[in-house]
């Protein structure tokens, strides 16, 4: 009787593990929204008295291409449209903005989006004045598992939550919902880097993203299972909400999908440094690639 009982648990577990499905070619589509401190103060050399960015909030519907070696994902906001491209063969990323008509790109290693994450890191610490002070993150966050359960986009999500503390003793929390039954391979980034700016690209390397996945949460990378949402909320006002509203698993994805649009300048991730340098917004000694076409 014994031996059956280890025989059974070892079959069921195998069963349980057999069920989680390694997704390699996905269709992502979700919705993030975002509400911005009640101030401009974690810009570089931000004012408590700078207008807030877009108004106070933002809303992007978002769609996650995987395909073997390429990921891409689309942002569609009311101020315009973020498109990154992820070559993991090659190591590059694309980044490309479309706003009043006008595509322009914006092409980086990891090694390049690096620097521009220390140079901002230097930027935000000299501009911020006295009153400043620059919250960083202390040891290893912590995975809370719990027992509530819902479904999303069709799939049953078990919620955790992430805790965090910064070097000021304050705690932070980010709900996390998430399904066992997909699972997407190590080297892709978790939540599809459904927020603006999330994983790679421009926006991460202005201090927007995580390599973790999603805009600042850490950890999204230990989780079993694929992240289906997310929130987040912090004492400053700053809250963001991410919810899958459809997979498509193993679909057809052509070539096309990872194309530049024609028409898009791109240039080297390094000139925009010249944004925020001392001479103020602006590109200088540019080095453009125009892809032809309308």
């Amino acid at each position: 009787m014994r031996r059956f009982s280890f025989l059974f648990i070892g079959l069921l577990f195998s069963t349980v593990l057999f069920a989680q499905k390694v997704v390699e070619r996905a269709i992502v589509k979700s919705v993030t929204e975002i509400t911005f401190p009640q101030n401009n103060n974690n810009a570089p050399g931000g004012d408590d008295d700078a207008p807030r960015p877009f108004g106070g909030g933002m809303e992007s519907t978002n769609t996650v291409y995987y395909r073997g070696d390429f990921i891409k994902t689309f942002n569609q906001t009311d101020f315009g449209n973020n498109t990154v491209i992820i070559d993991k063969k090659n190591n590059k990323t694309i980044t490309i903005m479309e706003a009043m008509g006008r595509k322009t790109g914006y092409y980086s290693t990891p090694e390049d989006e690096e620097l521009m994450r220390k140079r901002m890191d230097s930027l935000r610490q000299a501009g911020g004045g006295a009153n400043r002070q620059i919250q960083r993150r202390e040891g290893e966050p912590e995975i809370v598992e719990t027992e509530e359960t819902r479904k999303i986009a069709g799939y049953n999500c078990k919620k955790t939550i992430i805790r965090t503390k910064a070097n000021n003793g304050e705690v932070n929390e980010t709900i996390v919902w998430y399904t066992p039954d997909l699972k997407m391979p190590a080297e892709y980034p978790q939540a599809g880097m459904s927020a603006p700016g999330g994983g790679r690209g421009f926006a991460a390397s202005f201090g927007g993203g995580s390599r973790g996945g999603g805009i600042g949460i850490p950890a999204l990378n230990k989780i079993n299972g694929f992240v289906m949402g997310y929130e987040m909320s912090r004492p400053n006002g700053f809250s963001m909400k991410m919810e899958v509203k459809k997979i498509e698993v193993d679909p057809e994805i052509k070539d096309k999908v990872f194309e530049v649009p024609k028409g898009t300048e791109l240039k080297p991730i390094s000139e925009m440094q010249n944004m925020f340098g001392p001479g103020g917004p602006g590109f200088r000694g540019r080095q453009v690639i125009v892809v032809d076409g309308n």
